[in-house]
């Protein structure tokens, strides 16, 4: 199951970078004599989630595409997203523009392809 707030989104959208973060982060720097220093810390919170719905494999329905809007737009929204078995509080990318973005399958139509671009908090 999938879900953001409470609105159900389709099981065939995909979590697009789920495998490109790491809350590791390091710096290094050189002393005056030419040793390495190395800093390490832990990141909490900002990992980017992006869900897409893209080709014949997933469609985004008028509603859905309208309710993720709507919710889009609401300055500094905190949603609750669930992704099968695992949940998150999220906001909307919004530094990441656009942060939504949503294209018909066919002209006029009641289906789109699109991408959601959230991120941990």
């Amino acid at each position: 199951m999938k879900q953001l707030g409470d609105l159900v989104l389709p099981d065939s959208l995909q979590w697009k970078n789920q495998y490109e973060w790491s809350p590791t982060v390091q710096e290094t720097a050189r002393t005056l004599g030419g040793n390495l220093v190395v800093w390490n810390s832990g990141l909490i919170g900002g990992r980017p989630i992006d869900l897409e719905a893209e080709g014949d494999s997933s469609w985004l329905t008028l509603e859905q595409v309208r309710a993720i809007h709507a919710m889009a737009m609401q300055p500094g929204g905190v949603f609750d997203l669930i992704l099968d078995n695992e949940s998150f509080q999220v906001m909307f990318r919004h530094q990441d523009q656009p942060a939504t973005s949503f294209t018909p399958i066919y002209p006029h139509g009641r289906f789109f392809n699109g991408l959601i671009k959230l991120m941990q908090v």
